[in-house]
């Protein structure tokens, strides 16, 4: 860089020395140069750390936004296949009913009504994601409700008791008061944490081979607090020579079995009557398992169903 002349004449050289001459008013002239760049560089600095911080800004927001449509998509999927489910219920218990009037035993087949307006009006662009989210979990309430009311129900009339009026009268005041059909129906998560394998087949996380899941994984810290996901009477507590290793099974009545396995600590024994959010064990890693979670399973007059259509979609 070329110096300016007035500092390129005031410059003396000798030998490996350089001596500068300045006026006053060169002196000053060089004070107010070096100044002003060095104001100039200061507010770029602050204009550039303000204009970074604007950008980390909105990619924060927009990562939350991301977040929360990920989130709502989830929740649309729970509530879509808790749907589908209240389709097929309503469809086989309309098979059981009009068999059980004709006295010819059930069939498959048959009509089904839509849901229920309530349940599909989810489609309002006007909402924001948590307000979206807010009315998604109103609508998975009252999923909830009519799943448990129908769950009973089917079981009333498998089992042969349509000809008990009472019975199912009191299914029916129980959904349309929206009150729980049955307080001993699974309607609450087993624990907090991240679900790391749904029901279905799976490729088996220890064997590496194709396996049927019958159950969901949920992760959490080692000794997360597990409880019972509606009331009932405790089958099991115990080690397992299986994969569960530390099991508990709950029975539920109405054919309802709920499992918990993989458990560090049981707190419960054989007989125990427990509440809805009562804890029966601790999560651990026992069995057959890759690390700290729970089992979690239901099973419906001995056959695993999935659980996600009786879990609420929020797992708060």
């Amino acid at each position: 860089m070329k110096l300016p002349a007035f500092i390129s004449h005031a410059i003396e050289s000798n030998g490996d020395f350089c001596k500068i001459t300045l006026t006053k008013r060169q002196l000053q002239i060089l004070i107010g140069v070096v100044s002003t760049l060095l104001v100039l560089s200061l507010a770029l600095g602050i204009w550039g750390a303000l204009r970074q911080a604007e950008l980390i800004q909105l990619r924060q927001q927009t990562q939350l936004q991301t977040e929360q449509l990920k989130l709502l998509q989830q929740k649309t999927q729970m509530l879509d296949k808790k749907i589908q489910t209240l389709d097929a219920l309503d469809q086989e218990i309309r098979q059981m009913v009009k068999g059980a009037e004709s006295g010819q035993p059930s069939q498959g087949g048959g009509e089904s009504e839509k849901p229920q307006a309530a349940l599909s009006d989810i489609s309002d662009v006007n909402l924001t994601p948590s307000q979206m989210s807010a009315k998604l979990s109103k609508i998975d309430k009252q999923a909830q409700k009519r799943l448990a009311s129908f769950y009973t129900l089917r079981n009333i009339l498998k089992d042969g008791a349509s000809a008990d009026i009472a019975a199912v009268q009191s299914i029916n005041f129980a959904t349309r008061s929206g009150m729980m059909a049955n307080s001993t129906t699974p309607s609450i998560w087993p624990s907090k944490g991240v679900i790391t394998s749904n029901y279905g087949y799976r490729t088996d996380p220890v064997y590496g081979s194709s396996a049927f899941h019958e159950g969901i994984d949920i992760a959490d810290d080692y000794a997360t607090q597990i409880v019972a996901t509606a009331a009932g009477t405790v089958t099991f507590a115990g080690p397992t020579s299986g994969g569960y290793g530390n099991l508990v099974e709950i029975d539920h009545g109405n054919g309802f079995v709920t499992k918990y396995g993989h458990n560090s600590v049981v707190l419960v024994t054989e007989g125990m009557h427990v509440n809805q959010g009562q804890a029966v064990a601790l999560m651990g890693s026992t069995g057959k398992s890759t690390g700290s979670h729970v089992h979690y399973e239901v099973d419906i007059n001995g056959t695993a169903v999935d659980p996600m259509v009786f879990l609420p979609i929020s797992n708060d």
